[in-house]
């Protein structure tokens, strides 16, 4: 998700033929002064890679040097973007749909010059109001895991990336004679992430802000001779997420702390090896009366295997083994929870270029069991006695999960976005919850720019401890403004009138205060999001 200032990380595809052609109109066009262009260029390039200038006395050669200057510009860019790839993996949503963008302004030459730093980011704000009289709320069933986002989203939220590279002398050498296929020395990777978030109901109050750093790691490569792609990391970073973009769900998910090595090739398939850990603090929930103000620290370890990029029928494939420890500390009274074991299986097969060149298909099997099943790196909580309280899943706890989706760009009028999710968990001598997710968002095109979205959703939780079996029901109409006629163009600025309906069992745990005693609700407002 990320886009650069110089040479972008996420921009990785060819150029198209309607780029080259595009930019070699602009070289037509800028004929008349290509004489001063050119005596900069290679003023800067001799500076940086000792090339000699090109001598400026006949007019007709420099034409035909302009061409061939431009086509092994292209070539050392068309290496620079597959270095650049390689610390970009394409797991997520957003990475899959930058990387379907082409623009003309990134293939310029300044894209091969190593002074460059990669900005990227991810933001999304907006204000609505609810038929009760308040601000805009967001609409989710009790005990699921993830909303339906459009139209369903109360606050302002953002990301801004900075990335920067470091290639070894002559990496991005103009000759081809010169550019060798892999580069003689290592490639070093720094980036650093902020993240930002305000509810709608404390917009612009500095009290009601977070502001975090999700991501701050570095990686180096080409250090193994035997293994030139695979690349060393440590840090803290989001570590090959995997997403359904219509309910903002990232079911496998391992991000956190820790360090590891990637892209190792072997005959099935690249391998990663990763240690990951998060720690958190709670009160303890094995004393007869937890206290949510006495807490013990509480530390989670996760040795994550992977083997992915396995060709297989319809796509490739990505299986994920983790084994996970947790355990804790003392709180103030000597109390402590027991620790635990565990260990999750994940399998995730992707199918791109589905009906469409940017279309795809996601489908995960996932089983974890202990300190394992929740599939990510962390802890998963829960309220109880005016607080939250780590939920200690014990080694015969276990959880089973199912996702499928879907982003079809039928044709140029229409497209849609179907998810399915199936979960159900066991927690050992406490209770058994499941969660079942339907939804669809069809999107109809008027043209490249103007398109109305729809987006319907149901959730449907049950919980033996809480004597809770219900589901939830949201629609959402959104008439858009987009930068591209398609099912992922971004930016997009949107209109939207959002129904949600939910059941008995679910009245006042739905829509904060405003919505306590009622079962169904109704906002209107106004978003923009934007990915680069």
């Amino acid at each position: 998700m990320s886009m650069s200032a110089g040479l972008s990380v996420s921009s990785v595809s060819a150029a198209s033929d309607e780029a080259v052609a595009l930019l070699r109109e602009e070289i037509q066009a800028l004929k008349t002064d290509y004489e001063n262009r050119i005596a900069m260029l290679e003023a800067k390039l001799a500076e940086l890679e000792g090339v000699e200038s090109i001598s400026l006395q006949n007019p007709e050669p420099l034409a035909t040097s302009l061409v061939e200057e431009e086509e092994r510009v292209g070539q050392a860019i068309d290496q620079a973007k597959a270095y650049a790839k390689a610390f970009t993996p394409v797991t997520e949503t957003r990475v899959y749909a930058i990387r379907q963008q082409d623009s003309v302004m990134r293939d310029r030459v300044e894209q091969v010059l190593e002074d460059f730093v990669e900005i990227g980011g991810y933001f999304r704000a907006g204000y609505g109001a609810n038929d009760q009289g308040g601000p805009m709320v967001g609409f989710k069933a009790p005990g699921a895991a993830a909303k339906y986002r459009l139209g369903n989203e109360a606050e302002t939220y953002g990301e801004i990336s900075f990335k920067k590279n470091w290639y070894s002398d002559g990496a991005f050498s103009l000759d081809p004679d010169e550019r060798e296929a892999v580069p003689g020395g290592p490639i070093a990777h720094f980036e650093m992430m902020m993240s930002y978030f305000n509810p709608v109901d404390a917009a612009l109050q500095a009290s009601g802000t977070d502001v975090s750093f999700p991501q701050t790691w570095a990686s180096v490569g080409n250090v193994i001779p035997s293994q030139p792609h695979a690349k060393v990391w440590a840090g803290n970073r989001f570590y090959r997420r995997h997403d359904i973009h219509v309910n903002d769900f990232f079911f496998y998910n391992m991000s956190g702390s820790g360090g590891g090595i990637e892209d190792v090739q072997t005959a099935l398939g690249n391998v990663a090896v990763a240690w990951i850990g998060q720690g958190s603090r709670s009160g303890v929930t094995s004393v007869p009366s937890p206290d949510p103000d006495n807490l013990a620290g509480f530390d989670k370890n996760n040795f994550d295997f992977r083997l992915y990029d396995v060709e297989v029928p319809f796509g490739e494939a990505e299986f994920g083994f983790t084994f996970a420890t947790r355990s804790s500390g003392l709180d103030e009274n000597g109390n402590q929870t027991p620790s635990a074991n565990g260990w999750a299986f994940n399998f995730v097969h992707a199918s791109t270029g589905v009906i469409s060149e940017d279309g795809y298909n996601k489908f995960s099997l996932q089983y974890g069991r202990g300190p394992g099943l929740t599939f990510t790196s962390g802890f998963e909580t829960f309220a109880f006695n005016g607080g939250n309280f780590v939920i200690p899943f014990t080694d015969d706890s276990w959880r089973f999960r199912f996702t499928e989706q879907l982003v079809a760009q039928v044709n140029d009028s229409f497209s849609i976005g179907p998810v399915l999710v199936y979960e159900f968990t066991s927690i050992e001598d406490v209770e058994e919850r499941t969660w079942f997710s339907a939804g669809v968002r069809p999107i109809l095109h008027f043209n490249e720019f103007t398109s109305v979205a729809v987006e319907a959703g149901w959730d449907w939780t049950k919980s033996e401890l809480d004597d809770v079996s219900d589901s939830l029901f949201k629609l959402t109409v959104a008439p858009q403004v987009s930068l591209g006629g398609r099912f992922l163009s971004r930016p997009v600025l949107r209109a939207f009138v959002t129904y949600a309906k939910w059941g008995d069992d679910f009245k006042g745990q739905v829509g904060g205060i405003d919505y306590a005693n009622k079962t169904a609700g109704l906002t209107a407002g106004m978003q923009m999001e934007a990915w680069f």
